[in-house]
Parts: structure tokens; C-alpha cells; sequence
């Protein structure tokens, strides 16, 4: 019986943490301005530093991402490297980690005709 239990509260706890997690990531997208590189060992995520976007609709205006080494930066099939995303439109998902937005994911959007 007691070990039941134990496995049914550690399944409980285990969900609302996962589900806490899954809540604390957000979206954001808009055009690249600036990109700062502070390290890149010239392969696919594992160039780090921060970019400046122009954000859209809710987040308009300037907003820093800060991107960690290990964050991959797709378009379409293939990989870019952070400063090959200026002047593009991207869509981030991050999280909120002292203050500061730390991106988790960042895909390049097609360009508009």
C-alpha cells in the first residue's frame, strides 16, 4: 500500500513539474537588427551570444535574446550561425531566467514576396 502510494504521488509531482515547465516557455517573433557573437566553434548551435529583435504585435519594439551555446538556429532543412540571422524575420521560443530572455529554439521564417 505504501508503495503505491509513493508512486502515485511521485507520478503527480513528476506531471505538475513537467507541466510547469512546458508553461514557462514563451514565443516571440520579429526581424533581427543586431547580433553580437561571443564565442563559435563553426559548427551548427554551438555559437553563443545575443541578438536584438524588432518585435511584433505584443512585444513591440527592441527586445535582447540572449542565445546559449547549444541553441539551434534552423531554417527550413538546415542550420545557420547567429550573426547569418541579421535582417531576418525569426521566431523564438524562450525562457525567462533572471531577468534576461534565454532563447531555447530560434527558427528563420521564410522572406515575404
Amino acid at each position: 500500500m505504501r508503495r503505491a502510494l509513493i508512486a502515485v504521488v511521485s507520478a503527480v509531482f513528476t506531471l505538475c513539474t513537467a507541466v510547469s515547465i512546458t508553461f514557462a516557455q514563451q514565443k516571440i517573433e520579429g526581424t533581427v537588427v543586431s547580433t553580437k557573437l561571443t564565442a563559435c566553434d563553426m559548427k551548427p548551435g554551438t555559437c553563443e551570444g545575443t541578438m536584438v529583435l524588432e518585435g511584433k504585435g505584443a512585444f513591440a519594439g527592441e527586445v535582447t535574446i540572449k542565445v546559449p551555446k547549444g541553441t539551434q538556429i534552423k531554417q527550413g532543412d538546415g542550420h545557420l550561425f547567429l550573426p547569418g540571422t541579421k535582417g531576418r524575420l525569426v521566431a523564438i521560443t524562450y525562457v525567462e531566467d533572471k531577468g534576461e530572455k534565454v532563447a531555447k529554439s530560434i527558427e528563420v521564417k521564410p522572406a515575404k514576396p
